[in-house]
């Protein structure tokens, strides 16, 4: 599995993203400019702003998908993008068989994958266009709010198994580690990331996604469920006003005591000062070798408006769209 660095900070990657971002964009209108020679039809008839193209995408990331693509295709009336929210394997999966050539995840291709779709005629891109926070999530009922990320680590190795270890006034039992699929990106990046690649608890749980992730910790009082921030961070989106008030955010704390003071929630301010230490980035990973409707779609997600979707989702966009100052928000779930 590859994983991206803890030690590499998030200044960094903006940084070489900042320049990468500009790269893609000269690079792919020479490309449309040199163009002379008709492509030969690969059964892919779409054009950088028309045509029909499927994409595949991390179900965690379905809420600023959605939105990307209605403001996209309000400004391309001739382009129609059908979206597959999937698993982070199976996204890829379709990348490498040619059934998309647009994947939205959380990591890089390997070097077999990659070596699989050059083989393929593909030349494969990876763009960096958004950072996400992991959330926490837990019962409303639930008071331990605080969590250090060694007892978090603990807890997924499967050290600490009750409530009670980390609070001995608790009584919530058995933690049940909630997470949205075996083969999760959520799940790849606690293993690589955070546990070290240790065997985790015992009572760890791979549901079907992440709206049952909510469900299930809306349920159970000694759930912790484990879901992308971006699932719920847009105040408009129907998923946050339907679970506003049945589940919890846990405040997270990089020290060994977890206080107020210390402990972060996964909102794009915490995470661009680096305060809060569950974050991921989000990458665009392209094999279009016509520079098609997936390009397209790719410099409008790396372009002013598609930022401003990612900061209004409540991601970390990479780029500052026309100053916008990031809202740090302590209010939700009330």
């Amino acid at each position: 599995m590859q994983t991206v660095s803890r030690q590499t900070s998030y200044t960094s990657h903006l940084q070489i993203q900042r320049a990468s971002c500009f790269v893609l964009l000269i690079g792919l209108f020479l490309a449309l400019g040199s163009c002379k020679k008709k492509e030969k039809n690969d059964g892919w008839e779409d054009t950088f702003s028309s045509g029909l193209i499927r994409i595949a995408c991390d179900e965690n990331f379905k809420t600023l998908m959605d939105a990307e693509i209605r403001v996209f295709e309000a400004h391309n009336p001739k382009a129609v993008i059908l979206p597959i929210y999937t698993n982070e394997t199976e996204a890829i999966r379709l990348l490498i068989s040619d059934s998309v050539r647009f994947v939205l995840t959380t990591r890089d291709l390997n070097v077999k994958e990659r070596d699989d779709l050059i083989r393929n005629s593909m030349q494969p891109k990876k763009h960096l266009i958004a950072f996400d926070g992991v959330a926490l999530i837990i019962h409303p009922s639930n008071s331990d709010s605080l969590l250090s990320l060694p007892v978090l680590r603990k807890i997924l190795s499967g050290e600490i198994t009750e409530w009670s270890q980390i609070n001995p006034k608790s009584t919530g039992g058995t933690i049940r580690i909630l997470f949205d699929s075996k083969e999760s990106g959520i799940l790849r990046y606690m293993v690589d990331s955070i546990s070290d690649g240790k065997t985790f608890s015992p009572h760890l749980y791979a549901l079907n996604n992440p709206l049952e992730v909510m469900e299930k910790t809306a349920q159970m009082p000694n759930a912790l469920g484990i879901i992308g921030f971006n699932t719920i961070s847009d105040e408009t989106a129907s998923t946050h006003l339907a679970y506003r008030d049945k589940i919890r955010l846990m405040r997270i704390s990089r020290d060994t005591v977890a206080t107020v003071e210390n402990s972060y929630l996964p909102y794009a301010g915490d995470i661009m000062q680096e305060d809060y230490p569950l974050w991921r980035p989000v990458y665009v990973l392209l094999s279009d070798p016509k520079s098609g409707l997936s390009s397209g779609l790719s410099i409008f997600l790396a372009n002013e408006i598609g930022q401003k979707i990612i900061l209004k989702s409540g991601l970390l966009p990479v780029t500052d769209p026309q100053n916008i100052q990031v809202i740090i928000k302590d209010e939700y779930p009330k």
